[in-house]
């Protein structure tokens, strides 16, 4: 079972919404892809709602969180994100209801 990294990720991301975010792609694509605006993507994050499991990740010296957002049995998404002097979103991606069903057994609570 992979440790869900909720609180440690509230705190950060109370630390950090004043400085703002930072995008890893163009935010045209971004929006694009998840059929969403930049502010709508933004909200999610700091409103912390629907957050199924968060997993923490180091890569190359930093550290990353992949928050898993499911809204229901057919959809859901995944924000990468990582703090410097802001929020920075790495990238998002939509999440498929297979993809979502192979997820599961990594979302169970402990």
């Amino acid at each position: 079972m992979t440790k869900d990294y909720s609180e440690e990720l509230k705190e950060l991301i109370e630390k950090y919404k004043e400085k703002g975010f930072e995008w890893g792609k163009p935010i045209e694509y971004l929006e694009f892809r998840n059929g969403c605006s930049k502010e709508e993507m933004e909200k999610e994050i700091l409103n912390y709602n629907n957050v199924e499991f968060v997993e923490k990740q180091r890569v190359q010296e930093e550290t990353r969180y992949k928050l898993y957002f499911i809204y229901s049995s057919r959809t859901g998404r995944v924000y990468v994100l990582k703090f410097t002097t802001k929020i920075r979103v790495i990238t998002v991606y939509p999440l498929s209801e297979i993809t979502i069903k192979n997820y599961k057994r990594k979302f169970k609570k402990h």
